[in-house]
């Protein structure tokens, strides 16, 4: 009974939170697949979400998930922000959620790369915001944020500093110096003084520490938030109720 107990747990605790995507199908809200093919041959998938309220150009919000999760996993983060009027791009990273396979549909699963492979995360998430300026004239190039959580953090940073258009603002959830040798305090020094938002967990020591060391770093504005329960990356999303509209409400204001 208490190992049945804990299984029943373990599955409530890792369960992804509600599918955005899957009311958006059966709300009918607006939203396209993206597929993407690396400059080395592997394919990546995405989401892209538009509010009901047509308009020419929406800032938008592009959202990178923890290690050994995906897109889905964000739950009702997406539709607060596009509620809010932002389009939200989703990006399953190399290795996870839908994004598998090699150009020769060959599973290539993050469990088994190296920090070779993980250093392409930043180049995959600048390839693909390129291809969406270049091909999604109503997507803002100008007025949009990146959302990224404990590896999503730190390829946020690190894309960021690849790209000609900063993005106005970035919401680092569990950051750290280094993940999977993706070290940012350099990146963190080159990406200007957009303002950064770094949420973590007190009970997650190792983050709470990083996020002092980071803040060191930062040219703008570093603001932190701290949550009472939750461990790492995006699960804080499931035990902090307010988690998901206190980071709309500091990412809005600063991308219309």
């Amino acid at each position: 009974m208490k190992k049945l107990l804990i299984l029943i747990i373990a599955l409530l605790l890792f369960a992804p939170t509600t599918s955005f995507a899957a009311a958006a199908k059966k709300n009918k809200v607006g939203y396209m697949t993206i597929t993407y093919e690396t400059q080395d041959s592997f394919v990546i998938k995405s989401k892209l979400f538009y509010p009901a309220k047509q308009q020419a150009v929406y800032p938008a919000v592009v959202m990178l998930h923890s290690i050994g999760y995906s897109s889905e996993y964000w739950g009702q983060i997406v539709k607060r922000f596009v509620d809010s009027g932002a389009a939200v791009l989703l990006i399953d990273l190399r290795g996870h959620g839908q994004s598998i396979y090699d150009s020769n549909f060959k599973i290539r699963s993050w469990q088994y790369y190296t920090p070779k492979v993980f250093a392409k995360y930043p180049s995959d998430v600048a390839e693909i915001l390129r291809y969406v300026a270049t091909n999604y004239k109503n997507i803002s190039t100008t007025n949009y944020a990146i959302i990224g959580a404990d590896i999503g953090a730190n390829t946020a940073v690190l894309a960021a500093e690849q790209l000609p258009n900063k993005p106005r603002c970035m919401v680092l959830i569990s950051p750290t110096r280094e993940y999977k040798g993706l070290y940012i305090p350099v990146s963190m020094t080159n990406i200007g003084t957009m303002p950064l938002l770094s949420v973590v967990s007190v009970r997650d020591n190792y983050s709470f520490k990083e996020t002092q060391s980071l803040k060191k770093f930062a040219q703008g504005a570093f603001d932190i938030k701290t949550y009472p329960a939750g461990g790492m990356g995006m699960l804080m999303l499931k035990v902090n109720p307010s988690m998901a509209q206190d980071i709309v409400n500091w990412v809005m204001p600063k991308i219309k």
